[in-house]
C-alpha cells in the first residue's frame, strides 16, 4: 500500500497480463477487427499511393519552365489537352492523383463504417459481460461496493477499456504500417539518408511517453475514484430523494455533491496540467525532428540528389509521419486509463461467487419444505458472527415465527435459506438435502420472499406480479392478484393489469405495493415462502382480509414469517426466538408464554400486561377479523 492508503502502482508485467486480458473482448468481434483491419491497411496503401505521385506532378510542373514554343505559346486548354508533352504527362499525373484521393475518400467512409459496426459489437459485449456477472456475483459482492461504484465502473470505466481496445489498437496499427510503408518510399526514392535521420528521434519519443506513462497513472486512478464518490452521492439522493425534500436538505445535499464535483475537478485538471506540460515537449521533438529532416532534403536538393518533386512528396510524407507519431500521446494516454479501468473492470469480471455451485449440484429433490439448521454460525464479517451455532428443523408445512430484537439476525437466517450466503460454519438442508450440493436456481425456485421493503421495477402491473414466472398467463396473474387482495385497486387503474407504475413503485402506496409483492410471491409458488414482516405497511383491516386469503396459500407449503407482532407469531406451529444471533427460545405461543424470557416479556407489554394474554387488545380483535375469513394456519 501507499502513503494515502491506496494501492501501488501496477508493475510493467501486471500491465501487460491487463492489456492481454482486455484483448479477449476482440473475440466475440474478430470478424469485424478482420474486415476494420483489412478496409485501414487499404486506406494507408491509397494515401501513399496518392503522396507517391505528388512527385511525378511537381517534376512535370517544374520541368515546364525549361519548354521551349516556336511561335506564340500555347492557352491553358491546348496545353492540357496536347495529345503529348507535358502538358498530356501532367494530365496523366493529375487524373491518377485524383483517382488516388477519389479511392482513398471512399476507403477513409468504409474504414469509419466498419470502426463504427466493430466498436458498437464489441461495447454491447463488454456490456453485456458485465451486466451478467453483477446478476450472478453474491450478494457479499454488492454488500461492500456502491450502487454509485458499481454503475461507474460498468459505464465509465468499460468506455476506458473499450476505447483503449478499440481505438488505440488500430491507431497503432495505423501509425507502425504508415512508417513501414512511408519508409519504404523514402528509401526507394533514393532518400534513405533522410529515413536515417528521421529514425534518430524514435528513442526521444519513447522518452516522453514514458515519462508521461509513469506521471499520469496514479492521476488517472484517482480520478476513477473521485468519480466513484461522485456518482456514489449523485445514485444516493436520486433513490432517497423523498427523505432529502421530507427534510428539508436540499442545501445540505447540494454542498455534499459540489464537494465530490469539486474534487474530481481537482483529479481532472492534474491530467490537463500533466497534458499540457507534455504537448510543449511532443510539438518541440516534431518541430526539431521536421526542420532538420527539410534542412537535410534542401541539401539533397541542391546536390540534385533529390528532385524537387520528391521533396514535396518527402515533405507531405513527413507531415504525415509526424502527424502519426504525435498521437502515440493519445495512445499512451488511453492506454493509462486503460489500465486503471481494466483493474477495476475485472475486479468485477474476476470476483468469485460467493455461493458458488458445485459442479456436480443437482436440483434440489421434491419435498414439502422441511429445513434443518444444524449449528450454523455466519457473519458478513468473519470477525463478527451474526449467528452463532443455530440449530432447529421443523418439518414439511410448519409455519415458523421467528420472534425477537432489531439485529439480532432474523432477515439473515432468511437469507441463509435462500443460499444468498453460505454459512460459515454448519450446514443447511431443505427436504433432507445440504444447500450446497443443490443447483442455486433449484434453490432459489424454491424459496419465495415477501421482503419488508417491497421492490418494484418501471414497468406493467401484470409484468412485476409475474416477475418469478414470466411465462404465466394472464389468468394466474389476477387470481395471484386477488389472493393478495390487490385486484381491488388494479382495476381501478385506467390501465389495469397494463397499467405503467414508476422506479420503485413511486406511483402506488406503501400497502399498493405491498399486495403486489405479495402477489408475485403466491405466483412464483414455491415450496417454502418467507414473509419479512410482509404486513406493517397495510392497514388492520386489509391485513386481516390477506391473512384470510394466505391461508389457502399458506396450506402445503412451509411458512417463514419474521415478524414483532405477537398477534401474528402466536398462530405459528413453531416459534424461534432470536437474541444476539442465538437461538434462545423454541416452541408454540402457549409453551413460551409458561416460560420466563423476551418472547414472555414481549406478550406482555403487547397484551396490555396480561401475560397470559387473557385481555383483548387491538391486535386480538383484527386478528379474529381474519379468522371470521379463514384461519391462516394449518394445524401441523
Amino acid at each position: 500500500m501507499s502513503e494515502d492508503g491506496s494501492k501501488p502502482r501496477p508493475s510493467l508485467r501486471e500491465q501487460w497480463k491487463l492489456i492481454r486480458r482486455m484483448f479477449v473482448f476482440m473475440l466475440p468481434v474478430k470478424l469485424q477487427f478482420a474486415v476494420t483491419g483489412m478496409v485501414l491497411v487499404a486506406c494507408i496503401i491509397a494515401e501513399v499511393f496518392a503522396v507517391r505521385l505528388l512527385k511525378p506532378a511537381i517534376d512535370i510542373v517544374n520541368s515546364i519552365s525549361t519548354e521551349k514554343h516556336a511561335g506564340p505559346p500555347p492557352t491553358i486548354w491546348e496545353w492540357l489537352t496536347a495529345p503529348d508533352g507535358s502538358g498530356a504527362a501532367l494530365r496523366w499525373a493529375l487524373i491518377w492523383l485524383a483517382l488516388a484521393k477519389l479511392i482513398l475518400s471512399v476507403l477513409t467512409y468504409v474504414r469509419e463504417i466498419a470502426r463504427t459496426w466493430k466498436s458498437m459489437s464489441m461495447v454491447y459485449y463488454m456490456r453485456a459481460a458485465v451486466y451478467d456477472r453483477l446478476q450472478r456475483v453474491g450478494f457479499a459482492f454488492h454488500d461492500n461496493f456502491s450502487t454509485g461504484q458499481l454503475i461507474n465502473r460498468a459505464i465509465s470505466d468499460l468506455q476506458a477499456v473499450r476505447m483503449f481496445v478499440n481505438q488505440s489498437l488500430f491507431l497503432m496499427l495505423d501509425i507502425v504500417l504508415s512508417l513501414i510503408f512511408y519508409f519504404t518510399m523514402l528509401v526507394y526514392d533514393g532518400t534513405w539518408e533522410i529515413a536515417l535521420l528521421a529514425l534518430v528521434f524514435l528513442p526521444v519519443w519513447i522518452w516522453a511517453i514514458r515519462r508521461y506513462a509513469i506521471l499520469s497513472q496514479p492521476i488517472y486512478k484517482k480520478q476513477s475514484e473521485a468519480s466513484d464518490e461522485m456518482v456514489r452521492r449523485l445514485t444516493e439522493n436520486v433513490a432517497g430523494v423523498h427523505v432529502v425534500r421530507a427534510f428539508a436538505t436540499e442545501e445540505y445535499e447540494k454542498k455534499k455533491f459540489g464537494e465530490s464535483c469539486k474534487i474530481l475537478l481537482a483529479r481532472l485538471m492534474e491530467g490537463v496540467r500533466l497534458r499540457v506540460q507534455m504537448v510543449p515537449i511532443i510539438r518541440g521533438i516534431a518541430l526539431v525532428s521536421q526542420v532538420s529532416l527539410f534542412a537535410l532534403g534542401a541539401t539533397l536538393v541542391q546536390e540534385e540528389r533529390l528532385t524537387p518533386g520528391a521533396l514535396v512528396a518527402f515533405g507531405a510524407a513527413m507531415g504525415i509521419i509526424l502527424s502519426r507519431i504525435q498521437q502515440i500521446n493519445a495512445i499512451s494516454d488511453a492506454y493509462q486509463h486503460a489500465v486503471v479501468s481494466s483493474g477495476r473492470l475485472f475486479e468485477i469480471l474476476d470476483h468469485p461467487d460467493t455461493t458458488p455451485q458445485s459442479p456436480d449440484a443437482e436440483p434440489l429433490r421434491p419435498g414439502g419444505g422441511a429445513v434443518r439448521f444444524s449449528h450454523v454460525t455466519f457473519g458478513y464479517d468473519s470477525t463478527q458472527p451474526v449467528l452463532k451455532d443455530v440449530s432447529f428443523s421443523v418439518p414439511a408445512g410448519s409455519v415458523v415465527a421467528l420472534v425477537g430484537p432489531t439485529g439480532s439476525g432474523k432477515t439473515t437466517l432468511t437469507a441463509l435459506l435462500a443460499r444468498f450466503y453460505d454459512p460459515d460454519l454448519g450446514k443447511i438442508e431443505i427436504d433432507g438435502q445440504d444447500l450446497r450440493d443443490a443447483s442455486l436456481d433449484s434453490v432459489r425456485q424454491s424459496v419465495g420472499f415477501v421482503f419488508q421493503e417491497t421492490y418494484l421495477f418501471s414497468d406493467t402491473i401484470a409484468r412485476n406480479i409475474a416477475y418469478g414466472d414470466t411465462d404465466a398467463s394472464r389468468e394466474k396473474i389476477k387470481e395471484a392478484a386477488r389472493i393478495a387482495r390487490a385486484d381491488e385497486f388494479i382495476e381501478r387503474l385506467p390501465n389495469k393489469y397494463e397499467n405503467m407504475i414508476g422506479e420503485y413503485g413511486a406511483t402506488l402506496s406503501g400497502g399498493q405495493r405491498q399486495r403486489l409483492s405479495i402477489a408475485r410471491a403466491i405466483l412464483h409458488n414455491p415450496r417454502i415462502l418467507v414473509l419479512d414482516d410482509a404486513l406493517a405497511a397495510v392497514d388492520p383491516e386489509t391485513e386481516a382480509q390477506i391473512r384470510g386469503a394466505l391461508s389457502r396459500v399458506m396450506t402445503g407449503r412451509t411458512v417463514f414469517m419474521i415478524t414483532s407482532r405477537i398477534s401474528t407469531a402466536r398462530r405459528a406451529n413453531v416459534i424461534l426466538v432470536i437474541e444476539n444471533g442465538r437461538l434462545t427460545q423454541q416452541g408454540s405461543h402457549d409453551e413460551l408464554m409458561q416460560m420466563p424470557g423476551y418472547y414472555r416479556d414481549v406478550a406482555s407489554s403487547q397484551f396490555g400486561g396480561s401475560a397470559s394474554g387473557h385481555t383483548e387488545s387491538h391486535m386480538d380483535r383484527m386478528s379474529n377479523v381474519g379468522r371470521k375469513s379463514g384461519r391462516i394456519l394449518a394445524d401441523g
